[in-house]
């Protein structure tokens, strides 16, 4: 387990890595159009590590998992990455980063409800109480920040919408990691399938819907000719960011799956961190000055991760002694 939550961090570093080139490309290409060629980047960077790594051939990379795999891996690609994104994007654009980040920090209970029902996952009073916490640590330090920190270039649409697209976002990020973790339940002759592999399948599942999609809307060209042009140079942050969040990012976040086995929450919370990790980021990148209300609250959210990931030895210790 400790692995596992070492890679659930490396995981949320990269994500938060990942945050600032998406940024700078959502400003030049448009927030729909990066999620659209960073889905397809990410399914031609995973085949060809995966050809190079694992050594599949293009056949074998369709063929080798169980038709299982492909079912929930599939589902689990459509719903977290599809739609998940979709969602957390849109919600994102019309409340800004401020506001869309608080979302986030509903994952963790998401994917603990939908573990309970999807892979019967089992968690006392204290982890419960850890993950709160650390939803009320990010939120604070979300909260904490000044109104131009949170602002975009692309604030449009209503309210209400914006907060209906951040929970549907953090629902659908949340049961999509507990899909995954159903599909590595299946073994091809007693052998998991590599992270590596179950990312692509998730990939390229997302990719397919989100295209079909686009193409059944009529959308394709208005999603593609910023992208085709290169508009302000936006194409290579979109690349930056698609190397550090959908291609190391997911592969790591399937890995920690792998290794926490059955415990998608604690991955989930540990994930949910991201802006807490952008603190030092921020101040690295952007010279962004970090107050004592910003370090307290990040203590918080970090305290609970703690709290979550030693819940049964807290629990022992206060109630068997």
């Amino acid at each position: 387990m400790p692995s596992g939550i070492l890679i659930a961090f490396c995981t949320t570093l990269c994500w938060s890595i990942g945050i600032f080139p998406f940024t700078e490309a959502a400003r030049r290409l448009g927030p729909n159009q990066v999620n659209h060629i960073r889905l397809l980047m990410a399914v031609i960077f995973l085949t060809i590590l995966s050809i190079i790594f694992l050594g599949l051939s293009p056949l074998e990379l369709f063929s080798g998992p169980l038709a299982e795999q492909w079912l929930w891996f599939g589902i689990s690609g459509i719903v977290g990455l599809s739609l998940g994104d979709y969602f957390g994007f849109t919600s994102f654009a019309i409340l800004g980063t401020r506001m869309g980040s608080i979302f986030s920090t509903l994952s963790p209970a998401a994917a603990l409800m939908a573990g309970y029902f999807i892979i019967g996952e089992r968690i006392n009073f204290i982890g419960i109480l850890g993950i709160f916490i650390t939803i009320g640590g990010v939120i604070w330090l979300v909260m904490g920040k000044s109104p131009e920190e949170g602002t975009t270039d692309y604030s449009h649409g209503n309210l209400r919408r914006g907060i209906l697209f951040g929970i549907m976002g953090a629902l659908c990020q949340g049961a999509g990691l507990v899909l995954a973790n159903k599909g590595f339940a299946y073994k091809n002759e007693g052998a998991e399938l590599p992270a590596f592999h179950a990312t692509w399948i998730r990939m390229i599942c997302a990719t397919s819907a989100l295209y079909l999609s686009t193409i059944i809307r009529g959308k394709l060209r208005a999603m593609t000719q910023p992208v085709l042009e290169n508009r302000r140079n936006g194409v290579w942050y979109a690349l930056a960011g698609t190397l550090f969040g959908p291609v190391f990012g997911v592969s790591f976040s399937m890995y920690a799956v792998i290794l926490l086995h059955d415990k998608p929450s604690v991955a989930q919370t540990i994930f949910s961190l991201f802006p807490v990790f952008v603190l030092p980021l921020g101040y690295l990148i952007y010279r962004q000055k970090i107050t004592l209300s910003s370090f307290l609250s990040a203590s918080i959210a970090i305290g609970g991760v703690i709290v979550l990931i030693w819940r049964d030895e807290i629990a022992s210790f206060f109630f068997h002694n």
